[in-house]
């Protein structure tokens, strides 16, 4: 009898965890080895566990989850990396594919969806949410067609995206840096507006998704 697939599941919702676990219950070919509350706790599991898949939520305190696929791929390149999520948007999709998830599904999924996923991922093949994968790929013809590239960002413009991805706020880049919080936050809205978005969080995924920067961790 062929080993389970083992998983570790990270989510800052007690219940969401519990759901994920309990929809799998039944399903002997998987096995949960491990819960996590946050990114910096899911890499310290998978460190430890190893498990075939890691299953990850996008917004989780400390380090959220595409700074987390971002930090398993360059660590921990063997295990394969599902987001689990509530955004349904190409923004987030690209992100994720980027920082190196192979999995995409929507916390609304039907059970079934989530077994097929979790197989295919398995697998060794991609498992992306059909609706959200069209919007991408719509976006990037557009972006291709249209030749709307994003305005270059300085050396100094990609630091603070950096850092704005790692979800510090402007004080933290100001002290990161050794500059007043007040320029810090000049940069700050020069990257939101050189990229487009409407805030910093729609910034720190963009950058991400364009391959401008990966996240500064925090440290503990």
């Amino acid at each position: 009898m062929n080993e389970p697939i083992r998983l570790l599941l990270a989510d800052d919702h007690e219940v969401t965890r519990a759901g994920f676990a309990a929809m799998l219950a039944d399903c002997p070919e998987f096995s949960i080895v491990g819960q996590a509350v946050d990114g910096r706790q899911a890499l310290e599991l998978c460190e430890r566990l190893n498990p075939d898949i890691a299953i990850l939520d996008i917004r989780m305190p400390h380090l959220n989850g595409l700074a987390t696929a971002r930090l398993l791929r360059e660590r921990l390149p063997a295990i394969k990396v599902l987001l689990f999520t509530m955004y349904d948007s190409p923004d987030h999709l690209e992100a994720a594919i980027s920082a190196g998830a192979v999995g995409y599904l929507l916390k609304d999924a039907s059970r079934q969806e989530v077994i097929d996923g979790l197989r295919q991922v398995a697998a060794g093949q991609s498992a992306l949410n059909g609706m959200v994968s069209a919007q991408l790929l719509r976006r990037v013809v557009e972006r291709n067609q249209s030749g709307a590239a994003n305005s270059a960002l300085t050396p100094r413009e990609r630091q603070v995206l950096g850092l704005i991805a790692g979800g510090f706020t402007n004080r933290e880049i100001g002290e990161k840096l050794g500059i007043a919080t007040g320029t810090a936050k000049a940069h700050v809205e020069r990257v939101i507006g050189k990229l487009g978005v409407a805030d910093r969080t729609q910034a720190a995924v963009q950058g991400i998704a364009l391959g401008l920067v990966a996240p500064t961790e925090r440290q503990p």
